[in-house]
């Protein structure tokens, strides 16, 4: 309550002190008159209220985030981390464990909302402009893991460039006139309007990252594993050792079949 403080001037003095002040804070003072004013005067009814508005539920969170804030800003603008540090540490324990447990929810169902939003609106927009580099994949369908994975790649399919199909049915495997030996070994893909150009193993793995924004940060690495000849060798190897169970034809001796208790 001293005379800086109810004059709007204790940030400036703050700011003249070296010892206890960064460039940014100097910056501000000296640009920014209004808003200096503004935030010393905010400072105060922040910390005044704030043993009044934490009791009731609906203040708690916005005073505290404003406590947050303030000493995030003595923390950058006063260089004083650890005190800024602990005192957040401090003023987050004054939420209950079902306060975060709601707080959790509701960005849980508030991120997936946004995603569903943003999903249709891209794909939308990406099946008009991006049509012409949708691609056709044939993987195994007899793979449990092949399958599982072709329904984690539907949903990041944000623009709808992918369209997979197992190479099991016959009739497309004769349609595009594709060796069903050499499918089994490694995936195939090529581009819907030109089906002369096949990838093949890593190459079709390649092609499908470049399509899924979630999977871009991996087609550098495929690169460089393909120039390197790890990637195909890799991609070969972790085919031959995928489980195969065909499809109505599971008998006593699969896998997956529960052992029967005589």
């Amino acid at each position: 309550m001293g005379e800086m403080w109810q004059n709007g001037t204790a940030l400036y003095y703050i700011s003249q002190v070296r010892e206890f002040s960064r460039p940014i804070l100097d910056y501000m003072v000296n640009h920014y008159v209004g808003l200096t004013i503004l935030f010393t005067y905010l400072s105060i009814i922040v910390k005044i209220a704030f043993p009044f508005a934490v009791i009731n539920k609906s203040l708690k969170p916005f005073v505290v985030i404003a406590m947050i804030l303030f000493h995030a800003g003595i923390g950058i603008g006063m260089g004083l981390l650890t005190f800024s540090l602990i005192m957040i540490v401090m003023e987050l324990l004054l939420f209950t464990d079902r306060e975060y447990k709601k707080l959790y929810h509701f960005i849980k169902i508030s991120f997936r909302k946004i995603s569903i939003i943003i999903r249709r609106k891209t794909r939308k927009i990406g099946y008009v402009s991006f049509q012409h580099k949708q691609i056709l994949v044939f993987y195994d369908g007899w793979c449990p893991v092949c399958t599982n994975i072709k329904d984690n790649l539907y949903k990041l399919d944000y623009f709808r460039l992918l369209r997979l199909v197992s190479f099991r049915n016959s009739s497309l495997v004769q349609a595009y006139k594709l060796d069903v030996n050499e499918l089994e070994r490694r995936m195939h893909s090529f581009s819907m309007n030109d089906s002369s150009k096949i990838q093949r193993g890593i190459d079709s793995i390649a092609q499908i990252c470049t399509r899924i924004p979630y999977l871009w940060w991996a087609v550098p690495f495929i690169i460089i594993f393909k120039k390197m000849g790890i990637g195909g060798c890799l991609y070969d190897y972790i085919a031959s050792k995928r489980k195969v169970i065909p499809v109505g034809n599971c008998d006593d001796l699969c896998e997956l079949q529960p052992k029967r208790v005589h």
